[in-house]
């Protein structure tokens, strides 16, 4: 009979101390003045730094060009460009853009020209800048009047590939061409100056 009620008593011990412990719990604030609370995340969301695409450099300048046709059976047709070009250059260092040329004064010939002379030459550019050099390729786009002939040789060497230097963010440079004409006798002549510089990125 002793056993049962010493059993019976601790039970009533531990119960006791459960109760009180439980109470204490419940009661603390078991983050005292001084100690930062955790902050929970909102349900269902997560944190992320926002990506930062960048954007592609832009460039944009000027030609300045001077072209002439000398025909084989004698006499020369000469011709004067201005124009502007407008282009990207992205993280890979690819080019894409586009530009006009247009005549600048008129058509001189040593022989009447019934035709007529191009007066603009819309352009397409491609190609990539590594290095400090700026590899382009011009390509015609489109030509105005539209059935006009550029006699002077601007258009006899599109599409065309040149490479310039660049310094500093800027292009200062000039490039001169020259090849045979269609009947292969005579000559085209091509020479144009770049101006040309990065205006962001």
């Amino acid at each position: 009979m002793r056993r049962v009620v010493k059993v019976a008593a601790w039970a009533a011990v531990f119960l006791a101390c459960a109760g009180v412990g439980a109470y204490i719990a419940a009661h603390t604030d078991p983050f005292p003045p001084g100690v930062d609370r955790p902050v929970a995340a909102p349900t269902g969301s997560a944190t992320s730094t926002p990506s930062v695409v960048p954007s592609p450099a832009m460039w944009v300048g000027t030609i300045r060009s001077f072209t002439y046709h000398q025909l084989y059976v004698g006499g020369r047709c000469t011709t004067r460009w201005r124009g502007t070009l407008r282009f990207t250059v992205d993280d890979a260092g690819a080019v894409e853009g586009m530009g006009a040329a247009t005549l600048f004064g008129t058509l001189a010939c040593d022989f009447p020209i019934a035709q007529v002379q191009l007066r603009r030459i819309g352009l397409d550019i491609t190609g990539r800048l590594r290095d400090a050099r700026l590899t382009m390729r011009l390509e015609q786009a489109s030509i105005s009047p539209s059935g006009g002939h550029d006699f002077g040789g601007f258009a006899a060497f599109l599409p065309l590939r040149i490479t310039l230097a660049v310094r500093d963010g800027t292009v200062a440079d000039r490039v001169v061409r020259h090849r045979a004409d269609e009947q292969g006798r005579g000559v085209y002549f091509w020479s144009t100056g770049f101006r040309l510089g990065r205006t962001s990125g």
